[in-house]
């Protein structure tokens, strides 16, 4: 799946948000590790990237838990949106 760099950012913060938290397994480490490169730090930036399946579930699992514990902004929310459909 194509994502662009907001989704790459909204990614990168939920994913640091479960490694804060003790819950990042293998496949989100080496996802956060890959992804934190090519990351602008801010939204608008041009970097895209792809995401496999397995990625898709990892940022997934991350973003319910995120919702779960502190709830998800409209951009989370949109991501989530796009990575289920």
């Amino acid at each position: 799946m194509l994502v662009n760099n907001d989704e790459i950012e909204v990614s990168c913060d939920v994913l640091w948000f479960a490694k804060t938290n003790g819950i990042m397994d293998e496949t989100q480490r080496r996802l956060f590790d890959r992804r934190q490169v090519i990351r602008v730090g801010d939204y608008g930036g041009t970097a895209s990237t792809e995401f496999d399946v397995d990625e898709v579930a990892a940022i997934v699992s991350a973003l319910e838990f995120s919702d779960v514990e502190v709830g998800l902004d409209e951009d989370e929310r949109a991501l989530l949106t796009k990575l289920t459909l």
